[in-house]
């Protein structure tokens, strides 16, 4: 059985996989432009089975009303910062990797928090989870500062 504090931490962690996932659709041609086509498009997809693996977990361990009553109330958070920040900017690639710093440096530490809590209680699926969300989010933020650390070069 998970406690509320791990459903709320897995809660969290769906709202970074679906913000994420909708970030890379809302700014699809700026981060082709950074990615690649086809490095765009796994990355949605990774970010989708993330929250859907997540969901089914928290289906079989008979939280999923906490987990998604979190899930909603911090998408809301996430995409309200989100859309403060990039503004109109949705075709701008360096301001969409300005906030994926932000937003990927949170999703890691988020993740790492539901790391400890699979580990405390001895869960591998949710272990597995919480290792791929981390190694995604790191994947997409070292992405991110090699392009600004160009960009840099280049505007400077």
């Amino acid at each position: 059985m998970l406690n509320e504090f791990t459903a709320k931490k897995l809660g969290e962690v769906i709202a970074f996989s679906r913000v994420g996932k909708e970030t890379f659709e809302r700014g699809r041609s700026a981060m082709t432009r950074v990615f690649g086509s086809d490095e765009t498009e796994r990355l949605i997809e990774e970010n989708n089975t993330l929250a859907e693996r997540i969901t089914i977990i928290a289906e079989e361990s008979g939280v999923n009303d906490t987990v998604q009553s979190k899930a909603t109330a911090t998408s809301e958070k996430l995409r309200a910062m989100r859309d403060l920040y990039v503004g109109d900017q949705w075709d701008n690639e360096t301001e969409l990797m300005e906030w994926s710093g932000f937003f990927e440096g949170a999703a890691i530490v988020h993740f790492a928090l539901v790391l400890g809590a699979s580990e405390k209680v001895d869960n591998a699926a949710i272990r597995h989870i919480a290792q791929d969300g981390i190694a995604l989010h790191r994947k997409i933020l070292t992405h991110a500062e090699t392009m600004l650390r160009e960009n840099g070069k280049v505007r400077a």
